[in-house]
């Protein structure tokens, strides 16, 4: 159960102590010792040397058992009266820390000495307890007007729902007077406040959206706990960010110790600290068991002196982090990790900590870390598989020569950096011709990465696109989720359909175009990606620009190199190749053997318009291929819409087809011989051009 809980121990760690500058020196005498404790009224009193060193106390009881014993000799120095204590304190220690001290400890007075030994004063619980106390009432004041000056609105219940804290902004915001409801139960004021809800139930209710006048706010409402105990609670309205950062900066402290201390102190991995000058400041009770001696037996020792062998003093000089070090101690070997600590970008001291609590755990992580870097091997290279361009140049079939003006040209483009825009109908081979630039350039060996732009609607286009992190949206996954472009990161990213992205998504899209770098959905931070762009689409580009629908400077920036590819109904001459290389995939997928096509079938294929392409090409080949039950594809096995069925041809019709493909290869071949000059074609094979025209039209043939 969380609560509102504030404190202000930072205030306190800085506070300098009050200390008690009477002592004794070693060489006093008796008497006037005597003289000294009864005119100060002291129990004891501490004992210097000649160097400002502590030696221990010299008890009133002591001196009062030699007098009752007739053995007291005013004469004598005290030496022999002084009694050693543990009750030492280091003079870095905190007023928290020394009352803590004193408190567990049960030591009625504690001693401060310096660094070197020598002593700086007596620590008196009484009268740092004064000073204190002074500092919690200024702390309290501290908190008070902290929590007045913040603009957000703060009302504050106690244990019974009576109102002890209004603010001057709740006062604007929530229309009374801080006179009005100071000290009355807030129901009187709010029937179904929510403040009293958190009180009675010790939950938090977190961005309730609240609504005053014109004003919508967003309030927490929150229980303020000590403990185990629900001491009241809060309600902060409007600007939640100001009042958790003064509320951090109260708690931050009490909060870090905790936590320090639960860190260091856990019996899985030692740890000790030495300061700039060698000395042990910290040792926690992992290595002390190991060592056998308690942590005053080696705090401000010299490292080397508790474990001659360590490295942390090379440690503290060089500057320098050592990880994976062998560290052998008392007969015990651990693997360790050594890094000095720096301060304002000066070296004030060396950690060394255990990596694991003995060497069988460290060789059974080992084991676990190199099997899974197997598998990470592993999944890298069927990920690489799967996301990795599939054709190359030789695997694009054409020798018609637009055909070859465009694998010309894409294969020099394979060899630049330079964004690329593929152009030409649907089932053209847009897709083949982009897996092959991508194999025929320097990033071959980075990813491919498809996105087909049509097929994902905008909201689920932009996140697969770049990404998400976490808490970005509701059902967002855990972590995150990196888009295409870092996936597609020192590779190529294919994006088909360009001309269907939404002009929201198009100046997204620009932007990593210009500057090479994204932010993930619900982001914040820019992420910089290093990816070769080939887009494709079967609209055009420049109309849509003008009519609105397509970005001009997506455009510009698109259309730097363009490869146009021509529809199958322009390069028929192409088919008779195409079809003989799908029906070697088609027979491998399917498992057949089908030797291939007819010339009389491949004429039959040439009189179709192809409004599909090589992707419908594909479909009525592999229904052929079903459907045949000889060795090669006859012109009754193909299913082409407007062209006339042949399934069942009988004697007349089968010379009446023969004729007319006949007729159709000699015009076809005619035109291509003149290169499309209709009026020469009609002067070679001896007819009018409106009959030549009429030919033309009733095959289909595209002069």
């Amino acid at each position: 159960m969380n609560g509102f809980i504030s404190s202000g121990l930072s205030l306190l760690d800085s506070q300098e102590l009050i200390l008690s500058s009477l002592y004794l020196d070693e060489e006093t005498l008796l008497a006037d010792a005597l003289q000294i404790i009864l005119k100060e009224e002291r129990t004891h009193l501490p004992v210097v040397s000649k160097e400002k060193k502590f030696l221990g106390v010299l008890g009133t009881a002591d001196i009062m058992e030699s007098l009752s014993q007739g053995k007291f000799a005013p004469k004598a120095p005290i030496t022999s009266y002084i009694r050693p204590v543990e009750w030492l304190l280091p003079e870095e220690n905190s007023l928290l820390f020394n009352f803590n001290v004193l408190i567990t400890e049960g030591w009625p007075t504690a001693f401060v000495v310096d660094s070197k030994g020598e002593y700086q004063g007596e620590f008196k619980f009484h009268d740092n307890l004064f000073l204190l106390y002074q500092l919690l009432n200024d702390l309290d004041f501290y908190i008070s007007q902290t929590i007045e000056a913040v603009h957000n609105a703060v009302v504050a219940i106690d244990a019974q729902g009576r109102i002890v804290f209004f603010n001057p902004s709740a006062e604007k915001l929530l229309g009374f007077h801080a006179e009005e409801v100071l000290g009355k139960p807030i129901k009187n004021f709010f029937p179904d406040s929510l403040t009293f809800k958190a009180l009675a139930t010790g939950e938090e209710l977190r961005g309730i959206p609240m609504s005053y006048g014109e004003l919508n706010t967003k309030a927490d409402f929150l229980p303020i706990i000590l403990g185990h105990k629900v001491l009241g609670a809060v309600a902060v309205f409007k600007d939640i960010t100001e009042l958790e950062e003064v509320s951090h900066r109260l708690n931050s402290n009490e909060k870090l110790m905790a936590t320090l201390e639960a860190v260091v102190e856990n019996s899985y991995e030692g740890m000790v600290v030495i300061d700039d000058q060698e000395n042990i400041v910290l040792m926690n009770q992992f290595f002390l068991d190991v060592i056998g001696v308690k942590v005053q037996d080696v705090i401000g020792k010299k490292i080397n002196d508790i474990s001659p062998n360590s490295s942390l003093p090379q440690t503290l000089k060089s500057g320098k982090a050592q990880f994976g070090e062998t560290w052998h101690l008392k007969g015990r070997d651990f693997i360790i990790m050594r890094v000095p600590i720096e301060r304002e970008g000066k070296v004030v001291g060396a950690l060394a900590k255990t990596l694991f609590k003995n060497m069988e755990i460290a060789k059974m992580f080992a084991k676990k870390v190199m099997r899974l870097e197997e598998n990470l091997a592993y999944y890298k290279e069927e990920l690489g598989k799967f996301h990795s361009s599939q054709f190359v140049f030789d695997d694009i079939i054409g020798e018609s020569p637009r055909m070859k003006k465009a694998k010309s040209l894409a294969h020099r483009a394979s060899q630049t950096t330079s964004t690329i825009l593929i152009l030409g109908e649907s089932g053209t081979g847009k897709e083949v011709f982009s897996h092959a630039i991508h194999k025929s350039s320097i990033r071959s060996n980075g990813p491919y990465i498809k996105v087909n732009c049509a097929a994902l609607p905008e909201d689920l286009l932009e996140s697969e696109l770049f990404g998400y992190d976490e808490g970005a949206f509701t059902g967002a996954r855990k972590g995150g989720k990196p888009g295409k472009f870092e996936l597609a990161d020192k590779g190529t990213i294919f994006l088909d359909e360009i001309g269907d992205m939404s002009l929201g998504m198009q100046a997204k899209l620009l932007r990593v175009l210009q500057e090479r770098e994204l932010e993930r959905l619900g982001g914040t931070e820019p992420i910089k990606v290093d990816v070769r762009i080939i887009a494709a689409t079967n609209r055009d580009l420049h109309k849509m620009v003008m009519e609105h629908k397509f970005r001009l400077d997506l455009y510009y920036r698109l259309n730097v190199l363009t490869i146009d590819l021509p529809p199958l109904r322009e390069r028929k001459e192409d088919i008779g190749f195409i079809a003989r290389g799908l029906i070697e995939k088609i027979n491998k997928r399917l498992g057949t053997d089908i030797q291939g096509v007819r010339p009389e079938s491949i004429t039959h294929l040439c009189a179709y318009d192809w409004p599909g392409n090589i992707r419908e090409l594909e479909n009525i080949l592999e229904r052929a291929i079903v459907i045949c039950d000889e060795a090669w594809i006859l012109p009754k096995h193909l299913a082409l819409p407007g062209v006339m069925e042949t399934i069942t041809l009988g004697a007349e019709q089968t010379l009446e087809y023969a004729l007319q493909a006949a007729e159709r290869e000699i015009l076809d071949k005619t035109l291509r011989r003149v290169q499309g000059n209709k009026v020469q074609a009609a002067r070679i094979l001896g007819i009018h051009r409106s009959v030549l025209y009429k030919k033309l039209a009733k095959y289909n043939i595209q002069g």
